[in-house]
């Protein structure tokens, strides 16, 4: 495909001096407000406008081409160019939104030429470049911010002090303050205590009544000669049983008691 290209330019090169240009001279072209002239020269190709994308970096041209033609255009650097660190690069260039060939001729330090052949029924060119005026590729263009203007509220009508309508506010009746009763108060005390001059005091214990320990000494004195009978009559069983037992063992002795 590069080769193709380099081919096409060469050729374009070597017919370019053939051709009998028709038509000759400059266009003007605004960018942003400000006019430039393009120096151009063509031989069956027709030129209707001219403008500049400052967006995209280009030149677009309106043609008419009834018949295959050639269209050369020279540039001012200070106004259209393509370069990359210093160096120069080639453009790029469409017509009808398809890449075609194109050749660089009489290249200075001021102007760059490119000539191109254009098909019949082309409508539209584009020259592509990496500047054009103020504008850098690559480089953010900085818009304005837009302010907006605040929206002034108007001012609602404060109503004078003869307008604003006296309220009489209902006097607060102030509660009476009940004085606790004594029962109240003798429930507010524990178990074990009871209210006394404004306080809980505890309860007196009462003595234990005399019938009580009257009770429990009349329980012991039974108990004490129930358990001492209940003893001897153990004592007794037990004598009794060793006679019995020694008797069936010496029945002479038995017998002699």
């Amino acid at each position: 495909m590069i080769a193709k290209k380099i081919l096409s330019a060469a050729l374009l090169l070597v017919l370019a001096p053939v051709f009998a240009y028709a038509e000759s001279g400059t266009i003007p072209v605004d960018v942003s407000g400000t006019t430039y002239n393009i120096v151009y020269e063509t031989n069956g190709v027709k030129i209707n406008d001219i403008m500049g994308d400052y967006d995209f970096l280009s030149l677009l041209l309106e043609v008419e081409v009834t018949a295959p033609g050639l269209l050369e255009l020279t540039f001012d650097r200070a106004y259209f160019d393509s370069t990359f660190d210093g160096s120069d690069e080639p453009f790029i260039v469409l017509a009808d939104g398809e890449d075609i060939s194109f050749a660089e001729k009489g290249k200075t330090e001021q102007t760059r030429t490119l000539v191109m052949e254009l098909l019949s029924g082309t409508e539209e060119v584009e020259v592509i470049g990496t500047h054009l005026l103020e504008g850098i590729i690559g480089a953010a263009t900085t818009e304005e911010p837009l302010v907006e203007e605040p929206e002034v509220i108007p001012e609602e009508e404060v109503p004078t002090e003869e307008e604003i309508p006296e309220e009489t506010m209902p006097e607060e009746e102030t509660p009476m303050e009940e004085t606790p009763t004594m029962e109240e108060e003798t429930s507010k005390c524990g178990p074990g205590t009871h209210f006394e001059d404004g306080a809980c005091v505890l309860d007196e214990k009462e003595p234990a009544t005399e019938e009580v320990s009257l009770g429990g000494s009349n329980t012991s004195q039974l108990v004490i000669p129930a358990i001492i009978g209940f003893g001897i009559a153990f004592i007794v069983m037990i004598i009794l049983w060793l006679i019995g037992r020694a008797g069936r063992r010496n029945p002479s002795a038995a017998s002699s008691l």
